[in-house]
């Protein structure tokens, strides 16, 4: 079993919150980043299968930024494509550190719905 976490966000988003998590966390592997910036959907789709089907994954949590959105949509796509494949909109980088640092620890559909929930808490009125 190879999990993986690709994050699809509009800009540099993805980008930077791998990043800022990779600062606070140290280096990890098994976590991809993807903009749709200046990219058609398709071409953007075909791009992140590759890159999932080179790593040889066989379980994707797809984070993307806004629900209803072309990365949602493409996520959406990729659930379809992908036997075991959930998409997560709203990534934020509670949700990256949960995902890195449970993942080892859950079984899929738990650590899906555990990335939701941190990504959730991570998130208050001050």
């Amino acid at each position: 079993m190879m999990r993986l976490g690709v994050v699809i966000c509009h800009g540099k988003l993805a980008f930077e919150l791998l990043h800022t998590v990779e600062r606070l966390m140290g280096r990890f592997e098994n976590l991809l980043a993807f903009s749709n910036d200046g990219v058609a959907p398709q071409t953007l789709f075909e791009q992140v299968v590759e890159a999932i089907r080179s790593r040889k994954a066989t379980e994707l949590l797809i984070l993307v930024d806004l629900r209803g959105g072309n990365c949602w949509r493409i996520g959406k796509m990729l659930e379809r494509e992908f036997e075991k494949a959930h998409v997560v909109s709203g990534v934020n980088v509670p949700m990256v550190i949960s995902f890195i640092t449970k993942q080892e620890h859950l079984a899929f559909e738990e650590l899906s719905r555990t990335v939701e929930q941190d990504g959730h808490r991570g998130i208050l009125l001050e």
